[in-house]
């Protein structure tokens, strides 16, 4: 199938990588689809240009993921409106930390056919098999939708607990030279920064924080060297950002990645939240 992944604007002179939407772009290639991007974010397109190109592209499917947050929700209200005022609209796949605790709601405001809940690279790609095969879609878990005016919540998705089983962000697919030169603490003029995520989940329970799975999965020491090195010489990347929701989650797992930095030889700066 040809797809559409937005990067949306969100008013940032500039923007980070959207390090999901390069996952399940990643997803969806190893699947055997095409999939483009649309970066809105880079090039501050108005909505009216994404209009105009989805209609003389003519996409099977269009997606979007968007966090919680007044800008973004407006933001994907009127990317909403403009994709489903295409002549030949595509399938209208939404997700992320928004929608997916109330798919009911987002449901109802984009106009959207189907919500992701949770993580997305196997619900995106069983998804889009249900679509070719024309496989009902409550034999799809992680996703909402509204059949006949209700709305059907199907069963939950499993976690991926072996994140080392997925395949690395589609970097390729994203102008990195753009995306590399957001700014750091003590970072150099010259160097390019770029986000990693070692892990998915917290082992901790915050009150401040809203959270719909529990439990903190790891990737493997080997695994998140081998990315650096692959974004420092592929792509000039010397300053690491880790966007763990808590990367210091142990003393050992601090060192052993410390350890392994050092024993790669990787000569990076890096950066994370800490507790």
């Amino acid at each position: 199938m040809k797809i559409l992944l937005i990067a949306y604007d969100n008013d940032s002179y500039i923007h980070n990588f959207p390090l999901g939407l390069a996952y399940i772009a990643s997803a969806l290639r190893k699947a055997g689809h095409s999939v483009s991007t649309y970066n809105q974010d880079q090039f501050h397109y108005p909505e009216s240009h994404l209009v105009d190109y989805l209609t003389n592209e003519r996409f099977d499917v269009v997606s979007i993921g968007v966090i919680g947050g007044y800008y973004q929700y407006r933001k994907l209200l009127r990317i909403s409106e403009a994709i489903k005022s295409v002549p030949e609209r595509p399938f209208y796949i939404l997700g992320g930390h928004g929608p997916s605790p109330e798919p009911e709601y987002f449901l109802k405001r984009t106009g959207a056919d189907v919500i992701i809940i949770g993580e997305g690279e196997l619900t995106v790609v069983d998804l889009l098999s249900a679509l070719q095969n024309e496989r009902r879609l409550s034999e799809v878990n992680g996703i909402a939708y509204v059949d006949e005016g209700h709305l059907v919540v199907t069963g939950a998705r499993e976690l991926i607990n072996d994140l080392d089983s997925i395949d690395l962000p589609a970097w390729n697919m994203f102008p990195i030279d753009y995306y590399s030169l957001t700014r750091l603490p003590h970072i150099e003029n010259h160097e390019r920064s770029f986000p990693v995520i070692t892990g998915r989940g917290c082992p901790f329970r915050c009150n401040f924080c809203y959270r719909m799975d529990q439990g903190l999965r790891i990737r493997s020491t080997e695994s998140v060297v081998e990315e650096i090195q692959i974004l420092k010489t592929d792509f000039g990347v010397t300053y690491i950002d880790f966007w763990d929701e808590l990367l210091m989650s142990s003393p050992g797992r601090i060192v052993a990645l410390s350890e392994a930095f050092i024993k790669a030889e990787l000569g990076i700066k890096w950066f994370c939240n800490g507790r």
